[in-house]
């Protein structure tokens, strides 16, 4: 694909990508927060209007001030984790097309590079898939394994004692998780497929 400042394209796509990391990690650390307080009146709809009104506003949620993370000391490789778990799909992105065509492999790994060099990582490995993996499915045509909360939920099993706890507050985080992920993946998939569209240079 062709844009007409390559840089600054890649830029503003990779900090789209890990602005959106961010704010799904304050959602959590929100859910976390008031679910402690009294879950029984959280409003998780309420939540999710707000976070997903523009994923990239990173202080959405701090009006109140309600984003405690979680005390384990695990908790801090979320972020790189969400972005990594992100950023391995800039594939899909494939199928946009443009006059100018489509993002090539060599720049979807340009991005992918400067998204791991913002911080993004697989701590131990814990997100299965790869871009080299999702990559081949979409040059296959094979659909992309839909995206979802189970690798965090597994990295809250070994990692993250205080959430593996079976209180009320943690049934209702991952719960909430369930539907967090999937809808903050869509919006972003869809934010970056217009701002792909408004960057190339047609």
């Amino acid at each position: 694909m062709k844009f007409e400042d390559e840089s600054t394209a890649y830029e503003l796509i990779s900090e789209t990508v890990v602005k959106a990391g961010i704010s799904l990690v304050n959602a959590i650390k929100y859910i976390h927060a008031v679910s402690e307080k009294d879950f029984y009146n959280t409003s998780i709809r309420e939540i999710l209007k707000i976070s997903l009104k523009d994923i990239t506003n990173t202080k959405a949620l701090f009006a109140d001030g309600e984003t405690k993370a979680p005390k384990d000391a695990g908790f801090e490789r979320v972020l790189p984790l969400v972005v990594y778990s992100f950023a391995i799909r800039l594939p899909e992105l494939k199928y946009i097309k443009t006059s100018g065509g489509t993002l090539t492999d060599k720049q979807i790994k340009d991005i992918f590079d400067l998204i791991s060099a913002k911080g993004a990582a697989n701590y131990g490995g814990v997100i299965e898939e790869d871009l080299g993996y999702i990559n081949k499915l979409v040059k296959k045509k094979k659909p992309v394994p839909v995206y979802d909360a189970d690798w965090f939920k597994s990295y809250i099993m070994n990692f993250l004692p205080s959430l593996r706890e079976f209180t009320n507050a943690n049934m209702f985080l991952l719960g909430s998780c369930d539907i967090l992920f999937t809808l903050f993946y869509e919006s972003l998939m869809e934010r970056l497929g217009i701002l792909v569209c408004s960057l190339a240079d047609y």
